[in-house]
């Protein structure tokens, strides 16, 4: 990170960003190397996230062709204005970005599991999740391999 000044590695701080996040943005990249950003509904555990979909479309066709992903979540971002200088216009906010490798998840034990995760993260109801659900239901779980923490015009914390 070119900016070291405004770069977080306490893990509990990112955790409490991941918490917060009310969605993530996920990128992805087929083989022709297009990227594609795609907002998604997320879960966490200390080393992975997991997203949900159809089991077919963009997503699922991307992810079969390249399963490198990287991903985003920002809160309490704002503008900051400042109507005599634009070179002062800046942003608030705090963020976590990383890169993973995205596995689906074909048991349906781990299936309902990682889709409790994901209510537990929205505070919602996690059951019931019948079999008929989960047979229509694409469940990714991305494997955290790199992830960082950036805070912009808030306290850093130690």
């Amino acid at each position: 990170m070119r900016r070291i000044d405004r770069e977080v590695v306490s893990r509990e701080w990112m955790t409490e960003v991941l918490e917060k996040g009310e969605w993530m943005e996920l990128a992805l990249a087929g083989k022709d190397g297009w990227p594609y950003i795609v907002p998604l509904n997320y879960g966490f555990g200390d080393d992975f996230i997991v997203i949900h979909c159809a089991k077919e479309g963009k997503k699922i066709d991307l992810l079969k062709e390249n399963n490198k992903v990287a991903f985003n979540v920002t809160v309490d971002a704002e503008i900051v204005r400042n109507e005599e200088d634009p070179t002062k216009f800046s942003m608030k906010y705090k963020s976590v970005s990383g890169r993973g490798i995205a596995e689906f998840i074909e048991d349906n034990n781990e299936k309902r599991a990682a889709l409790e995760l994901m209510m537990e993260h929205y505070r919602g109801p996690k059951g019931p999740i019948t079999e008929e659900k989960l047979s229509v239901t694409a469940v990714v779980k991305i494997r955290i391999t790199e992830i960082t923490g950036k805070v912009n015009r808030y306290p850093k914390p130690e």
